[in-house]
């Protein structure tokens, strides 16, 4: 009898067993199309053995049954960390290639209105009915021709609107990277917050050792997923089922928090920089940056995961122009505005119209060097002499006039910020002086001094020096109050553009850290305009000789302009450029660069979809092999059931023949 009772026990633990395995196979027919959801797999094992007796060659035991001695989570920890390293450098190289495919979209290289055709257009000059060069081709042949000054004016107008469009669509893009950069944080610190409250939610479930909590460690896993994209991370997981992340080598989640990331906003542009709030001092603006770009961009490296890291890349840190490729220190360009998609176009963009326009007006009105001495006296008699050595000046002889034989002659192209191109000085002795009024440009070079690097005025970029002597009323030099300095025409708020500094036993004029360029005073895209006094009246545009010869000569130096070789691509390259060149090469560059992202990207994305896969056959539910599953463990169900019956009938005829 005993034994029989046993029998009933054993079946009602395969009837359960197979009962269990049917609910779990049923949950992953359930979730076939759940996001993340990784299948569960049942383990039977052996119920406990009664023992008997040992036996001369055996023990002898009862079995008691079966049990779910496990339900296995099946997932791969290896392909998940290989997966989601490539879905981080594969979202990178994406982003990335998107900022320079936008900037191949704005050039219309492919669809047949191309920037180049307002610049150099066909060729031909006859021909041309759009460019710039082929107005200047013919104003060349007779510059006192009006119909071709109007053309010239024209299609100066014409080229300034099209580059503005481009440059002002690169700024567009950059508010728009901005915008998702911000976002992307959000989402970030969003899947942190998600990531820590399942932390704690699969901690709690799991801690008395009993149950797994399955379907918020998917949860997790595909929070964890999405984070990958974002950011370069690392992940680990503890005994208790915590599982701690650092976002590019800094703790983001941990047992304890979740340290979110910051957004610090510039000012000046609105842009987003991600930060480290908890590792930071806003009050004293003190950041600590979340991305690191300290260090060269490669995989080797493993500096190439991210989306965010991509987009704050080829974003940049705000509007750049000419001034910051021309005469740049090559190591610091490189670090800067050379890993920027969008600032390196808007730079390369606005040194290619800058030459152009620069070019030509010097040729319209021509300058020299020239030293003088220009005395300013007070009312009291005492007074101060001002010594301009090597600056700049209109070279007088050499200039041409329009019908109104003004000097200084009108220039073509001019500045939002500084209404003449000349200021009139006389000097001491009565000469009158027509200063040009300079570009405000970085005219400085990197030095290393006692170690360290300084940006010290270069005399070779700028444009002279002035020297200021103080006298009494007796004509006496005041000693003490002399002082000599660069020639700068322009302060950032009341901000020099050079300070003093002491250095190693000498005084350098060092680049002050507060000052910022003046852009108005450029000629730069975003201060740049046609002459209007020319719009208004062609015949002013400076075409002969102060003797009222027409100057052929000056038309063929502005035609053979566009065939010198003065620009140069990136700072530190010997290569050389006219325009229609330069802009050749400035396309192939940014076409180069679009097809090597674009090719990294569709690899890595054919990498990351088949290591996907490979996780799917590991942890993806299959309908044919759970029905399979289904059917067998019906099978079981009912066998057991039948086992049961069996014994039941075996019982019940024992007890009714008693």
């Amino acid at each position: 009898m005993a034994n029989g009772m046993e029998g009933l026990f054993v079946g009602n633990s395969g009837l359960r067993a197979a009962q269990n395995a049917i609910n779990t196979t049923a949950n992953n027919l359930a979730n076939v199309n759940t996001k993340g959801y990784v299948r569960q797999q049942v383990v039977f094992a052996n119920m406990e053995y009664n023992f008997f007796k040992n036996a001369a060659i055996s023990t002898q035991n009862m079995g008691l049954g079966v049990s779910i001695g496990d339900i296995v989570h099946a997932r791969d920890v290896f392909l998940d960390k290989t997966y989601r390293q490539e879905a981080g450098r594969q979202s990178y190289y994406e982003a990335y290639y998107n900022a320079i495919d936008e900037v191949q979209g704005l050039y219309q290289e492919l669809e047949g209105t191309a920037f180049k055709d307002v610049l150099y257009g066909s060729g031909n000059a006859r021909d041309d009915n759009t460019s710039l060069w082929a107005a200047f081709q013919l104003l060349a042949e007779n510059p006192s021709d009006s119909t071709s000054q109007s053309m010239v004016i024209q299609r100066s107008n014409l080229l300034l609107t099209r580059a503005n469009a481009i440059y002002s669509s690169l700024s567009s893009y950059q508010s728009q990277i901005n915008i998702q950069i911000s976002n992307d944080i959000d989402k970030a610190n969003d899947l942190g917050a998600e990531i820590y409250a399942l932390n704690l939610e699969i901690q709690k479930i799991e801690a008395g050792g009993v149950e797994t909590a399955y379907d918020l460690r998917d949860q997790r896993d595909v929070a964890i997923d999405e984070l990958a994209a974002l950011f370069n991370i690392t992940y680990s997981e503890d005994a208790t089922g915590i599982v701690s992340i650092r976002v590019e080598d800094q703790f983001f989640v941990d047992e304890t928090k979740h340290f979110p990331i910051g957004k610090q906003v510039d000012r000046s542009t609105g842009y987003v920089t991600p930060y480290w709030p908890h590792l930071s001092n806003p009050a004293n603006e003190q950041y600590t940056p979340v991305i690191d770009f300290t260090r060269p961009i490669s995989s080797e490296f493993n500096t190439d995961v991210g989306e965010v890291k991509a987009l704050v890349q080829a974003r940049g840190n705000g509007l750049k122009n000419f001034a910051y490729l021309e005469g740049a220190d090559p190591d610091t360009y490189a670090t800067t505005v050379g890993m920027s998609v969008m600032e390196e176009a808007q730079a390369q963009l606005d040194q290619l119209i800058h030459g152009l326009t620069t070019a030509i007006n010097d040729i319209l009105c021509p300058n020299t060097t020239a030293s003088f001495t220009v005395r300013e006296e007070n009312a009291d008699g005492t007074y101060k002499e001002i010594t301009y050595k090597n600056v700049k000046v209109l070279d007088v002889e050499g200039s041409n006039v329009g019908a109104d034989k003004r000097i200084p002659p009108h220039e073509l192209f001019t500045r939002v910020g500084v209404p003449e191109r000349y200021t009139e000085i006389t000097d001491k002795d009565g000469k009158t002086w027509y200063v040009y009024n300079e570009e405000d440009t970085y005219d400085c070079k990197t030095v290393e001094i006692a170690g360290q690097q300084y940006r010290i005025w270069d005399f070779e970029k700028g444009n002279g020096t002035v020297s200021i002597d103080y006298y009494d009323a007796g004509g006496n030099r005041i000693p003490g109050k002399s002082e000599e300095k660069p020639y700068e025409q322009y302060e950032t708020i009341g901000k020099p553009k050079y300070v003093k500094q002491f250095i190693s036993g000498k005084w350098y004029d060092v680049l002050n850290p507060e000052y910022t360029l003046e852009t108005a005073s450029q000629y730069t895209l975003k201060s740049l305009g046609v002459n209007d006094v020319l719009e208004n009246q062609v015949n002013l545009f400076p075409h002969m000789t102060q003797t009222g010869e027409i100057n052929y000569q000056m038309g063929a130096a502005i035609s053979e302009v566009w065939n010198a070789k003065n620009l140069t691509i990136y700072p530190g390259s010997e290569a050389k450029f006219n325009f229609s060149g330069y802009y050749t090469e400035m396309i192939g560059m940014i076409a180069s660069a679009g097809s090597t992202y674009e090719s990294r990207a569709t690899t890595l994305n054919s990498s990351t979809i088949a290591l996907d896969n490979q996780r799917g056959q590991v942890t993806g539910v299959s309908t044919d092999e759970e029905l399979t599953n289904m059917i067998k463990y019906q099978n079981a169900y009912n066998a057991a059931s039948r086992y049961i019956q069996t014994v039941s009938d075996m019982l019940d005829i024992l007890v009714t023949s008693l």
